[in-house]
């Protein structure tokens, strides 16, 4: 039977999508009833989508064996849970990151993310011979280009056009919008891709066409992201920037701390958010947020989101 196609880049992905992070058994394995329980944590409360192994998931420490038996489990219990499911595809090198982008064809999932090999820069010839073969892979796959929070690749709208001229499948973009020139390029030249911003951000651009948060907040505190992505789609902009105004204040006083100290923040959020099966514990030779930088999370949590704690 031939395959259905997938929808183009136009058919409209937006909303808060949480990552699915990994956890690791006591004999190495991928714990996948903890995937298993996120995703129904999350399907619960309410959220657009679901995706996985990118950098909060630790991509970088899975090999492909590792990778596909997560793809394969987590499409699979999305699909149960009848959420709409995205993977990372990244890689160091491009072989491997086709092999990623076939196999979550194969999976039938409803998108990728993925970035270009990122330890040596692509040049311009380079770059062409990625997105094309990309777009060979593909098929009609939606493609995600995803810009990574360490300034690994340099996103802005005149290299999206570039990108899609050889890759169609391009949908949407994740990045954190921090950079005004940047992301102001890419809402304004690139205006009918679906484009995701750091929610310290969202309300700001979603004014200019922003579509959503790929969300480690919903980890924390599903309700209150979603909340703020409620208020901009209604144009309650007085409600929105409220609420922007205090999830900001929680990173600066909370989150600023764990990043500069050089922790990963996702864990210690879906931690504190109690989701099902969460640890702060990090694949070496990374390692959890320690208990005074946690504790200083979670004093800034309940003084600027006292709501996210009213179901614990």
């Amino acid at each position: 039977m031939a395959k259905q196609p997938y929808e183009r880049p136009d058919s409209g992905i937006g909303g808060i999508w949480p990552p699915i992070l990994i956890e690791t058994t006591a004999n190495g394995r991928l714990d996948l009833d903890a995937v298993g329980a996120a995703v129904s944590h999350f399907a619960a409360a309410g959220v657009h989508g679901v995706y996985t192994a990118d950098s909060a998931s630790e991509f970088y420490a899975l090999e492909y064996d590792e990778w596909n038996e997560l793809a394969t489990h987590f499409r699979a219990q999305a699909a149960a849970a009848g959420l709409s499911a995205g993977i990372g595809c990244t890689w160091t090198n491009q072989a491997g990151a086709l092999r990623r982008v076939a196999r979550a064809r194969e999976l039938r999932f409803d998108n990728v993310h993925l970035s270009p090999p990122y330890w040596l820069p692509l040049n311009r010839e380079a770059e062409e011979t990625f997105w094309r073969a990309v777009d060979n892979t593909a098929s009609d796959l939606p493609i995600i280009v995803y810009a990574g929070s360490r300034g690994q690749f340099n996103l802005n709208g005149r290299l999206l056009q570039r990108i899609r001229s050889f890759c169609p499948a391009v949908c949407g973009t994740k990045s954190l919008g921090f950079d005004a020139v940047a992301t102001n390029s890419l809402l304004t030249e690139c205006p009918g891709i679906a484009h995701f911003v750091h929610e310290q951000v969202y309300a700001l651009w979603a004014g200019l066409g922003a579509v959503g948060c790929f969300s480690n907040l919903a980890g924390l505190c599903p309700a209150i992201i979603l909340d703020l992505h409620r208020a901009v789609c209604r144009g309650a902009w007085q409600r929105a920037f409220e609420l922007q105004w205090r999830i900001n204040a929680f990173y600066q006083y909370g989150a600023v701390p764990v990043r500069e100290a050089g922790f990963m923040l996702d864990k210690a959020m879906a931690t504190l958010g109690a989701v099902p099966g969460a640890t702060r514990e990090m694949r070496p030779p990374y390692r959890a947020v320690p208990n005074e930088l946690f504790e200083g999370l979670q004093r800034a949590a309940r003084r600027y989101l006292p709501e996210c704690f009213g179901r614990q």
